[in-house]
């Protein structure tokens, strides 16, 4: 579940970053109006065009160019969500997620992509061709050049209408498949939930039972240590209290135990038949859960601490024997 979670959301992050520029590259489009530039340059030129119509033809046909790499890099970033998207509707399949609404959005996305990429290389090929102009954007045809201009302008302004409603409309459709689906993978994810704990439980059970063999064991060691007449105060005081440590750890575990029995919110075979209480279930058997087992790892250090510092005091380090001749 988490794993959906994370490329869901990366999905949304990328929907918006695309949508933000589509906003920001419609206020690019602004350019002049074309059309009032015959009066301004004269409708036939006999010179190479001069004057305030050449030059607001210039502008226009440079700010198309800079559009048209900026349009460029939005429609590569498209593309790079239509994986994205891919990705999640793999691993919601994966799950048992019906994602047939997910899967239509992105066809229509790539349909809706394909039309704009379309019309980007239509205005590509305009400008590039860039008739009316010098290779330096400099007019050199009034009249081509007004033509070139409108012609890649009305392309540009298609390739982007096409992308903001593409990116629109895909990254409403995730929202919506999210909403619709979110109770299924809540339902999972509890599920997935309830099964680690039983086994947790089992696990952790059979932890507690070895603290039995670690309780002899050091009992011996104390019994030994005193028929030697050595002092086993101390040792005898870190087992009773990692005794006691291993009865709270034993009470929070039953804890979880019989939260788990009862499984309210789930049905016998750990099926989810009402979210509330299976997650408070769920929540509940984990910390009872936690508390025994940090319980328990505290317990064991303990008592591993006290008997190597016994051990250090009382347990001098051997002599090596001495070496003999002769017989």
């Amino acid at each position: 579940m988490n794993k959906i979670k994370q490329v869901s959301s990366t999905v949304r992050r990328w929907m918006l970053i695309l949508v933000g520029a589509a906003v920001v590259l419609s206020m690019v489009f602004t350019f002049p109006n074309v059309n009032t530039l015959a009066a301004a340059s004269g409708s036939t030129p006999v010179a190479p065009p001069t004057g305030i119509g050449a030059t607001i033809l210039s502008q226009a046909f440079q700010r198309e160019q800079q559009v048209l790499g900026t349009q460029q890099t939005n429609l590569g970033n498209a593309a790079g969500a239509v994986s994205k998207v891919q990705d999640l509707i793999s691993k919601a399949q994966a799950k048992g997620v019906d994602t047939s609404a997910l899967s239509s959005a992105l066809a229509t996305f790539q349909s809706q992509l394909a039309t704009a990429n379309a019309s980007h290389a239509t205005a590509a090929g305009i400008l590039s061709t860039h008739n009316g102009f010098d290779a330096s954007g400099n007019v050199t045809d009034t009249v081509a050049a007004r033509a070139t201009v409108q012609d890649a302008r009305q392309n540009l302004l298609d390739a982007h209408n096409s992308l903001r409603q593409a990116v629109s409309d895909l990254h409403a459709a995730v929202k919506t498949w999210e909403e619709s689906t979110k109770d299924q993978f809540q339902d999972q994810n509890l599920q997935k939930d309830y099964q680690n704990e039983q086994t947790w439980l089992t696990t952790q059970q059979g932890n507690l039972a070895k603290t039995d063999d670690a309780v002899s064991k050091v009992q011996d060691l104390i019994s030994n240590a005193q028929a030697k007449g050595l002092d086993t105060s101390a040792l005898s005081a870190a087992l009773t209290t990692f005794q006691a440590e291993i009865a709270t750890a034993n009470t929070s575990h039953a804890t979880a135990a019989g939260i788990l029995s009862t499984h309210n919110g789930f049905d016998g075979s750990g099926n989810v038949t009402d979210q509330a209480p299976a997650l408070q279930t769920v929540k509940d058997a984990r910390q009872s859960l936690a508390d025994a087992r940090t319980t328990l790892v505290q317990a064991v250090i303990d008592l591993q601490k006290a008997v190597q510092q016994w051990r250090a005091t009382n347990e001098p380090t051997a002599t090596p024997a001495a070496t003999t001749t002769g017989s």
